[in-house]
């Protein structure tokens, strides 16, 4: 689907491929949005 005009994503987006980008707004919901990505092996833990 396209970006609405007006939106940060129409007016800002270079393409669709670079609008994919996705930013948490807390570090619990990033370890929960992590597993949409990865599987637990492409994982590494730091520290």
């Amino acid at each position: 689907a396209e970006a609405a005009s007006g939106t940060i994503r129409k007016d800002f987006a270079t393409s669709k491929q670079n609008n994919i980008v996705h930013g948490s707004d807390s570090p619990e919901n990033a370890r929960v949005e992590i597993g949409f990505y990865f599987s637990e092996k492409e994982l590494l833990e730091t520290k």
